[in-house]
């Protein structure tokens, strides 16, 4: 039962993980890389899954099932992390003074917009939006936390971006 339960925790982290790919690769557009990615997944998956539901009421086979599960979503958002070179909108909105900010920023190479805004009591707030790697998003998160811990700071995937 161990050994079954072991190769059914490395397909359970196959399956999905490629279910994490393919769902992140549906949201940036990617058809064909969609359509592999469930051709091959769903393979794993049928395989790994009729082995799991042939012992389902032993807990070693349960407990490998529900483990690998858990493992491949870590998994599968390491990997799409590490294959991904999609950039990220970042909002920052601080009450401190963003040209310092933005000044610090773009020594370290960051490309910074910056605005002004207003909050619900009426209150001047500085805006800074940039568009950054993913790789860099750590980096960049961290200046601004130096700069000011109590900044709001918004990120989303850019999907389309044009020059």
């Amino acid at each position: 039962m161990i050994i079954l339960g072991v190769l059914i925790f490395f397909a359970r982290i196959i399956d999905v993980s490629l279910d994490t790919l393919r769902l992140k690769s549906m949201i940036r557009g990617k058809k064909f890389i969609v359509s592999l990615i469930a051709f091959i997944e769903i393979i794993v998956y049928t395989l790994g899954a009729s082995q799991a539901f042939k012992y389902v009421m032993h807990p070693v086979v349960l407990l490998f099932y529900a483990c690998g599960y858990a493992a491949g979503n870590y998994v599968g958002m390491l990997i799409d992390d590490k294959l991904s070179r999609d950039s990220v909108y970042v909002l920052v909105v601080t009450n401190r003074d963003e040209w310092n900010l933005a000044d610090t920023l773009r020594e370290q190479g960051f490309a910074v917009t910056t605005a002004k805004g207003y909050g619900m009591n009426g209150a001047e707030k500085s805006q800074l939006i940039i568009i950054v790697k993913k790789k860099r998003f750590r980096e960049l998160t961290m200046l601004i936390e130096e700069f000011d811990s109590s900044a709001y700071v918004v990120s989303m995937d850019v999907k389309d971006m044009k020059r």
